[in-house]
């Protein structure tokens, strides 16, 4: 099994490679790190805060145009498409475009933040996969920070999760850890390469591996790659174990009355999500470095490199709007997700916070064990 697993992975690497990329993807979390970070490009950002804001709602440089925005996934299911198509909607109206969400996948949306241009027109929003994805190795250098513009963040999604088959009767990462002790068996975890959830599958391991033992560790297996949709249909078909995934896309399959084939639990979320009573990482125990692992995913606009600075402070104008908006922020906290302040949706504070959050995350990789080892 693990070498058709390796061919696949081959075969799908050098279809991208094709393409002049290199690879997969990952994704993020608040981690609080106050190490230096290298500078990424600041010319757009400084330019950016001494502009003037957006005039009127509904009026911008980019009034009765079209937008498009990217994302790093292929799935309309998924935070990243939830998040990006509501903020959307908002920055429309603040703005007066008219935009439209277009789920390209990671290696693609990268890809066109290096060849368009800086006019306002195409914008990535994505999550902590964006910087990940290259600190894994799954894509060139090329596509670092350094070489696009850092915009405002947009928001904070707490509840990356894992999920499992209800009958299983899993509710924590210690029930699964707990039924390998007692059957030494292997447990296989649907995740994707260079993704927020290779990040919290690498945090749960070396955990296990620190707390039980590299034997108990040995049984933890990656089934790599895959959709929001595409995980839940291996979970259902009971290909895989246990899936990580959103609590907004999960939640549907654990209320009651849902059939016994698509019934789900979740736990092990990323952070603390108000309003579920689901268990995080940090509450079960997990760490890192002896601290508690949070690691929520933010999610940031990015622009190229050669950004406008004077249509970067519209859109920072006009996010600061969006995020004070009572409207919006009862959007976002019927999906768990996390509104930000306006200060902290600025441009200046978001490089801040993205370049920090970047350094904090090169330990871990360093440390995750490699997927093609314990391939399931």
């Amino acid at each position: 099994m693990r070498k058709s697993v390796k061919k696949v992975i081959a075969l799908l690497t050098a279809s991208v490679m094709a393409l002049g990329i290199m690879g997969c993807s990952v994704g993020g979390g608040n981690s609080g790190s106050t190490a230096a970070a290298p500078a990424a490009n600041t010319e757009s950002a400084a330019a950016a805060s001494e502009s003037a804001p957006a005039a009127e709602s509904g009026t911008s440089s980019l009034k009765g145009q079209n937008v498009r925005v990217v994302i790093g996934s292929t799935s309309t299911s998924g935070d990243s498409y939830m998040i990006a198509d509501l903020v959307t909607r908002y920055l429309s109206k603040e703005m007066g475009f008219n935009g439209k969400v277009d789920a390209i996948g990671n290696a693609a949306a990268l890809e066109e933040m290096q060849n368009q241009k800086g006019d306002g027109t195409t914008v990535m929003m994505f999550h902590d996969m964006t910087f990940l994805s290259v600190l894994f190795g799954a894509v060139d250098e090329a596509y670092s920070l350094e070489n696009m513009t850092i915009g405002p963040r947009i928001g904070q999604n707490p509840g990356a999760c894992f999920g499992a088959a209800a009958e299983k009767g899993w509710h924590s990462l210690a029930d699964v850890t707990n039924y390998i002790k007692e059957n030494n068996v292997d447990v296989s975890f649907n995740i994707e390469s260079g993704a927020t959830s290779h990040l919290a599958f690498a945090a749960y391991y070396l955990w296990v591996k620190e707390t039980e033992g590299e034997e108990v560790a040995s049984h933890i297996k990656a089934i790599v790659g895959g959709t929001t949709a595409e995980k839940l249909q291996r979970l259902w078909d009971r290909n895989a174990d246990v899936i990580y995934g959103d609590t907004s896309a999960f939640k549907q399959y654990t209320e009651e009355g849902v059939e016994d084939q698509l019934k789900m639990t979740m736990f092990g979320t990323c952070g603390e999500v108000e309003g579920l009573d689901v268990t995080s990482m940090a509450s079960e125990g997990v760490t890192f470095n002896g601290e508690p692992f949070e690691f929520a995913k933010d999610f940031c606009m990015y622009f190229p490199k050669d950004m406008d600075a004077n249509v970067l402070a519209e859109y920072e104008a006009a996010m600061k709007k969006v995020t004070e908006n009572p409207d919006f922020q009862k959007e976002m906290a019927a999906l768990f997700y996390n509104t930000l302040s306006a200060d902290e949706v600025s441009v200046d504070a978001s490089q801040a916070y993205i370049l920090n959050k970047r350094e904090t995350c090169k330990e871990l990789i360093e440390k995750a064990p490699s997927l093609d080892e314990i391939a399931f």
